[in-house]
């Protein structure tokens, strides 16, 4: 079944669980949706690496993935994280190496798209909010 904007439901439903997305309508996340690439990596590809630029981040559709700062593992993704995202939405370099430990499916989000959300006025508050809450969370995504 697809909504009245030509997504299927079930993806509108997906991205409403990304935190960052949580609470936008869904006219933005069908536009944000046409946007989004999706890519299939196996255990041991590395997603993000620390220190590299930032240029894309992803939404994990399935699988999981170890997250390590400093070589350190600090944590494990599950669906519907976002990975990559500090990177992009601070305009520094990756903080973390992701790593995939399962074969997953991941939703390409590039920073253009990312800076849409930012600056759109009718969105911005919302995912600003979003993001302030995530940031304060207990670890980094890359």
């Amino acid at each position: 079944m697809r909504n009245k904007h030509g997504v299927p439901r079930s993806r509108i439903d997906f991205l409403k669980s990304v935190p960052i997305l949580e609470g936008l309508p869904d006219k933005a996340l069908a536009k944000l949706d046409s946007h989004l690439d999706e890519v299939a990596v196996q255990p041991g590809h590395q997603i993000t690496t620390a220190g590299q630029n930032a240029y894309e981040t992803f939404i994990v559709a399935d699988g999981t993935a170890e997250v390590r700062v400093d070589g350190e593992v600090v944590g494990e993704t599950t669906v519907g994280d976002m990975v990559g995202e500090i990177g992009v939405l601070q305009h520094t370099k990756r903080t973390a190496t992701v790593t995939a430990t399962t074969p997953m499916r991941l939703l390409v989000v590039s920073s253009r798209e990312v800076d849409w959300l930012l600056n759109d006025p009718t969105l911005a508050e919302r995912v600003r909010d979003n993001l302030q809450r995530h940031l304060q969370g207990p670890q980094p995504k890359g």
